[in-house]
């Protein structure tokens, strides 16, 4: 911004002399240096700002050579006016000077004062002869200006850069949170998704519950593989997914595709664009009660169905004919941590219903 602010002012101010020209004898009215001098100066500020634009910063090179060059054309052309005019409005150094001044108490560091002091000294040794004319309080007038205009640009340019600089550091602070939080959730995701499927998966076959032969391992493995790939792709990306089209993804390559003998899945028309968090959630819940079906419930079959309400809201249900358990006296920590805690993070309800013998429902309730 404040660099924007500097190459329009500087614009202008080379613009107000344009008109001299013009009036009187036109240019053969000055001698040649004075319009050379001119063009040289407008030229570099257009290269100096453009090149600032371009790169967001003004390098102090840059603006040691901006002054380095008003010292040289202030002397040069002020004392190439006659002195009635070197300190007139006639001299077209004296807004650009100005600017410089400007830029230079912004800009120079810690020789900023030394940069003004030298372009405003500059100046005064350039139109000095105008002491003897009716101009000379023109030449106090305009030291004076330059003076002020550098004291006012240089403190207010410091209060706006360490207010920026304070606000880059907030920004980088936030986004290096935001950063963190989202590796620990990612993190987070891994363990869990690596917990509910690839190490479900050897924990299956580690406990002989049920007969596999080499095939059928070789399959588990593969629909393992498949399902930690879909899975990653839900959870990254789970808006791109509606719930129906996440779940039935999630039971074709499930591992009780392979283990069990009968997996039915009813999926009804589900609600459409729900937060990515519910499809992941539910998502996640069902693979896990799926999960408990395949390494404890001693069945060959197993049934998902999906449903809304007609008031709103979604009901799941994962219905085994298993060995059942008694929910009063059962460690339920694994149920409570992988299912329940995923329906209450996004304000839903689990309820397990089970007995000895008769197999279990899970079922999952997210009011919309």
């Amino acid at each position: 911004m404040l660099i924007r602010a500097l190459a329009f002012l500087r614009a202008v101010q080379f613009a107000l002399w344009l008109w001299v020209p013009f009036a009187g004898d036109g240019l053969s009215a000055y001698p040649p240096q004075i319009w050379v001098c001119y063009v040289l100066a407008a030229l570099f500020s257009a290269a100096l700002f453009s090149t600032a634009i371009r790169r967001d910063e003004l390098p102090g090179r840059w603006v040691a050579a901006d002054v380095v060059l008003a010292v040289a054309y202030a002397v040069v052309v002020s004392r190439s006016y006659p002195p009635v005019e070197a300190a007139s409005i006639s001299n077209w150094v004296i807004p650009p000077l100005c600017g410089v001044t400007v830029t230079a108490a912004i800009y120079g560091g810690r020789y900023r004062s030394a940069a003004v002091a030298a372009v405003i000294t500059a100046w005064v040794v350039g139109a000095w002869p105008a002491v003897g004319t009716d101009s000379r309080l023109e030449l106090l007038s305009n030291s004076t200006m330059m003076t002020l205009f550098a004291v006012v640009a240089g403190v207010t340019g410091k209060v706006l850069l360490a207010g920026a600089m304070e606000t880059d550091d907030a920004t980088a602070r936030a986004v290096a949170a935001e950063s963190s939080e989202a590796r620990a959730k990612e993190e987070k995701r891994q363990k869990i998704l690596m917990h509910d499927h690839a190490l479900q998966t050897l924990q299956v076959i580690a406990q002989g519950a049920h007969t596999m032969g080499a095939d059928q391992v070789e399959r588990l493995a593969r629909k393992d593989l498949q399902f930690l790939r879909t899975m990653t792709y839900v959870e990254s990306g789970a808006s791109a997914l509606q719930l129906g089209e996440s779940l039935a993804m999630m039971i074709r390559a499930h591992t009780a595709q392979v283990v069990l003998d009968r997996v039915e899945s009813t999926i009804s028309t589900l609600p459409a664009d729900l937060p990515a968090e519910v499809v992941e959630a539910l998502t996640s819940a069902t693979c896990e009660a799926l999960n408990n079906v395949v390494a404890h419930a001693r069945t060959d079959w197993v049934r998902v169905t999906a449903a809304k309400y007609p008031r709103g809201g979604i009901r799941i249900a994962v219905t085994d004919r298993g060995a059942g358990f008694d929910p009063e006296t059962a460690d339920r920590r694994g149920l409570d941590r992988s299912v329940t805690a995923r329906l209450e993070a996004i304000g839903g309800l689990a309820t397990i219903r089970s007995t000895p013998g008769s197999g279990t429902t899970v079922e999952l309730k997210w009011p919309q």
